[in-house]
């Protein structure tokens, strides 16, 4: 091939790519981008200096922004997303606004936006190899999509907690009392705001997960089943033979998560309410 897809040129590509103003082209003698306009006339002819670098118009981020709207599993910040993309004029405004209010997903859209856009110009490169017969690269692998540990800490709870973890019990309790248990661990972001945790009870060697709660802006992450996780390698030397935890119907979706961590269903309970 004659020039080489460095990380440098992907970034210049990147940026050049979301400037809707200007028409960019890629000089592949010196691997750098020009405005097409400053090399009119030049050699555009198969295997010639210059090439087109991806196309990206607004459609495909307003495509984008709707895949992520769609497929980002927390319900609130989902919906919020999905309500900026229905503005019409000033979408891509509404929706950085929308996303400004939650820093953690902002933060995914990033990744995710960068993810795909680096995507479409690994395809552009390897569709000029492929025309020139030459080998295609792979890919270099995604970014990881977990949240851990970067955006969030994960510790074990110390008594400062105990203020945050009951004002989110007590939200997530709807104000109806409830033991709130033994707090084992807390998550909080890298700015140090407080996020979930999860709640213990101990009788001889079983232990009961009475409490495992999180913050509604941070739900769907998985952050939940990551408490959960850590909690449980923590067990290993404590003599603990049993784990139980009891399920509310509304978060049903977690037993997913707990089939695949070997727990099994004991019992189920059910309710009727006389008014």
């Amino acid at each position: 091939m004659y020039f080489e897809l460095t990380p440098a040129l992907i970034e210049d590509i990147l940026f050049c790519m979301e400037n809707q103003n200007v028409r960019f082209v890629l000089d592949t003698e010196n691997s750098s981008i020009v405005d097409k306009n400053d090399v009119a006339g030049k050699d555009y002819s198969d295997g010639g200096r210059y090439v087109s670098i991806p196309e990206w118009h607004s459609s495909d981020g307003f495509h984008l922004m709707e895949c992520f709207a769609a497929g980002f599993r927390n319900p609130l910040v989902r919906d919020a997303l999905q309500t900026s993309l229905e503005q019409g004029r000033g979408v891509f405004r509404a929706f950085k606004a929308t996303l400004s209010k939650f820093p953690d997903a902002e933060n995914h859209w990033f990744s995710f936006k960068r993810r795909k856009m680096r995507r479409t110009i690994f395809a552009w490169y390897n569709a000029l190899r492929e025309q020139r017969n030459m080998e295609k690269i792979g890919e270099e692998p995604d970014e990881t999509e977990d949240l851990f540990p970067e955006d969030f800490i994960f510790r074990a709870y110390e008594a400062k907690d105990a203020e945050a973890v009951n004002t989110l019990h007590n939200t997530c309790r709807a104000g109806k009392p409830h033991d709130v248990g033994d707090p084992v661990l807390v998550v909080e972001t890298a700015s140090h705001d407080f996020v979930g945790f999860i709640a213990v009870k101990r009788q001889e060697t079983a232990l009961s997960i009475c409490n495992l709660e999180v913050c509604p802006e941070y739900r769907g992450l998985g952050i939940g089943s990551e408490l959960c996780s850590r909690l449980i390698q923590t067990l290993g030397q404590e003599h603990v033979s049993k784990v139980y935890l009891e399920l509310p119907v509304e978060f049903e979706g977690f037993s997913r998560f707990l089939y695949r961590s070997s727990f099994k269903p004991v019992a189920t309970r059910y309710c009727l309410e006389i008014e």
